[in-house]
């Protein structure tokens, strides 16, 4: 809609319908022009986020980072994200789970997916369900996904010097998460093998 000064807004027809807006020529008291104003930049920053979301899995906190760069009134913000979950476009417990699942997929560890959900600011508790949840619907071995990489990484590093190997191991798998006893049990059995075919 557009003002006789010159202003145009891009509201909802429910925003239109509050204000008596809904026709050419009506005059609007100052605090229906204020209110279309705050329902136009809830709007606009919704839009932005549902782009945002469009192009990835997002959390709440993530979209508020990017939309305080166009909007510091962090209460438009707010509401404008409000909505988005209440309609269920916004979701963080959705982001938690399907993050969590591709990550253990890539082999991560799930300490280390734990800290990446808690850094995109995804509540504790929602944190370890969905972590707990992926575990148990893909499966997920701690001990054998960390054996992979190893292998796998053994494989990309080639021949070195074993004390070498054996330093870029553990801090390869320690940057994916694993804790010292299954990096210990691990390089055991694959720096083991590798031992036993060097001298094969």
């Amino acid at each position: 809609m557009s003002l006789a000064d010159g202003r145009s807004f891009t509201v909802a027809i429910a925003a239109l319908s509050e204000t008596g807006a809904t026709r050419a020529g009506v005059v609007l008291e100052a605090d229906a022009v204020a209110y279309l104003v705050r329902e136009s930049a809830i709007t606009d920053l919704s839009d932005r986020a549902v782009n945002a979301l469009a192009r990835g899995r997002k959390t709440r906190r993530e979209l508020e980072v990017r939309l305080r760069r166009v909007q510091p009134d962090a209460a438009l913000i707010g509401e404008a994200l409000d909505r988005l979950t209440a309609s269920g476009v916004l979701s963080d417990e959705e982001v938690a789970h399907a993050e969590a699942a591709a990550r253990l997929r890539r082999g991560e560890a799930p300490a280390k997916v734990r800290q990446v959900l808690r850094r995109k600011g995804v509540e504790g508790r929602m944190v370890n369900e969905a972590v707990s949840a992926a575990i148990s619907e893909d499966g997920f071995d701690e001990l054998a996904s960390c054996r992979a990489l190893a292998e796998k990484r053994v494989r990309a590093l080639g021949a070195k010097e074993p004390a070498v190997l054996r330093r870029r191991l553990v801090a390869f798998l320690q940057r994916r998460g694993f804790g010292g006893s299954v990096i210990g049990r691990v390089l055991r059995e694959v720096l083991g093998r590798e031992t036993e075919s060097d001298n094969a």
